[in-house]
């Protein structure tokens, strides 16, 4: 009880800043007709709020819980509303985009490390960051390749900035310079936005059906998390004392291609039950509120001061290697799928 009482002023918090959202998001459009959706809003008021006001330590455990741990349980949720068919109609060119996509990431990280003087270990991590599933990817490969507290910070602080610069350019790029449908929007924000928020976030500020589709997509990438801390483990291991550091799989993915799994075999084959049909349209509303709060708690974890402070050159590099990613993508999904 003593533990949700500490996390309950930040959950409350991001409720609240989830809530104006909905509203902001639903005046903007019926007044307007402008459409950013409410994850893009519930960031942004969280980067506002911490920025000016500064949330307090009272509020710090919720909001790390929101947007750490709610994000999980809604992506989980979220997987009940999705069809594995729906990804399977795309094509084999998605999985081929993303094995493609991670080691070149890596290479090119790397290119832009050394050309702008970036230590090694920073421009991997930004690598890991910007090719996988944002900071959490970064945390857990961290200790892989013996990289200084430091450097996991700023990469932190690096990719999740330019994370959330996608969840608000995005849209209106997608809507205004570029002509693709939903699915392939889909596939773009989930091929090439770095966290799994950011991804989602964007996905779905497109609509449902690109919701969907990118949510998929993302997985696929966070699946590589393993095979890839691996991979840089080994590579970064020589010359290295002590024992040797594991990154854990993140059992989430795991649940979610259940839900998945489950949902997909229920569409196929008996998608016809009133009680069944209800209790999913249930869980995949409150994956969209759970989803919400941790887009705020997002906004919320942007210190914007210490950002520039920490990592302006490396905000840079990631910056260039952000619209290498976007541009080439876009280019790749027009043209194939």
């Amino acid at each position: 009880m003593d533990k949700f009482t500490k996390l309950l002023p930040g959950i409350i918090l991001t409720s609240i800043i989830s809530f104006i959202s909905i509203f902001i998001d639903k005046i903007m459009v019926e007044n307007f007709n402008v459409r950013l959706e409410a994850v893009t809003y519930a960031i942004i008021f969280g980067i506002i709020y911490n920025n000016i006001f500064k949330a307090s330590e009272g509020f710090k455990p919720g909001i790390k819980f929101s947007a750490k741990k709610l994000l999980k349980i809604g992506i989980v949720l979220l997987g009940f509303k999705l069809s594995i068919f729906s990804i399977v109609e795309l094509g084999p060119s998605i999985l081929i985009m993303v094995l493609i996509l991670i080691p070149s990431v890596f290479i090119v990280s790397n290119i832009l490390g050394k050309i702008l003087g970036i230590d090694t270990k920073l421009a991997t991590l930004v690598g890991v960051g910007s090719s996988i599933c944002g900071a959490s990817a970064i945390v857990a490969v961290s200790p892989c390749i013996y990289a200084e507290e430091e450097d996991a910070t700023a990469a932190v602080a690096i990719v999740s900035l330019l994370g959330v610069i996608g969840v608000i350019f995005y849209p209106i790029i997608s809507s205004a310079l570029i002509n693709i449908s939903q699915s392939q929007y889909g596939v773009w924000c989930g091929l090439s936005l770095q966290g799994v928020a950011h991804a989602v976030g964007a996905a779905f500020a497109g609509g449902d059906v690109s919701g969907e589709v990118g949510t998929l997509v993302k997985m696929a990438r966070v699946i590589m998390l393993v095979p890839t801390s691996i991979v840089l483990s080994i590579i970064f291991s020589k010359g290295q004392k002590g024992d040797k550091k594991k990154a854990k799989f993140p059992m989430y993915v795991l649940y979610f291609v259940i839900a998945v799994m489950i949902s997909s075999a229920y569409k196929e084959f008996s998608g016809n039950v009133e009680i069944v049909n209800w209790g999913i349209n249930y869980l995949v509303k409150s994956s969209k509120i759970l989803i919400l709060m941790a887009m705020a708690g997002m906004g919320l974890g942007v210190d914007l001061k210490s950002f520039i402070k920490k990592g302006a050159k490396g905000f840079v590099m990631g910056l260039i290697l952000f619209a290498i990613i976007s541009v080439t993508t876009i280019f790749a999904i027009i043209n194939f799928i």
